[in-house]
């Protein structure tokens, strides 16, 4: 049986694409777009994302990786991936270390 901690690792594999743009690939974990992993008794994984932008022409795109990624995970027998809308992301959910790569990377980007 799969756990959410093996989910939330392969994760690591899928990469916001508006960092791409930056020239500093960055994680959904990394980024703070992972809002939560859930995983039943019989292997369906629900990923809940939210994302850097409420008009994301990316989001498609976002969940089909995410979707792909998670369901190599042995156990899982589907994925579930949705995105919070209400849910409102900011640079402070970032992790420490790749926010403070990108503020050296961008230093006339005012990041929190």
């Amino acid at each position: 049986m799969p756990d959410t901690a093996a989910i939330r690792t392969i994760l690591d594999q899928v990469v916001d694409p508006c960092s791409i743009a930056t020239g500093l690939p960055i994680s959904l974990p990394d980024m703070g777009m992972v809002r939560g992993v859930t995983l039943s008794e019989d292997g369906v994984a629900h990923v809940e994302l939210r994302l850097t932008s409420p008009v994301c022409w990316q989001a498609a795109n976002i969940i089909a990786q995410v979707e792909q990624v998670v369901a190599r995970v042995p156990g899982v027998s589907k994925v579930i991936c949705t995105v919070d809308p209400a849910s409102e992301w900011t640079p402070d959910m970032m992790a420490a270390g790749p926010r403070a790569e990108l503020r050296r990377l961008r230093p006339m980007r005012a990041l929190s």
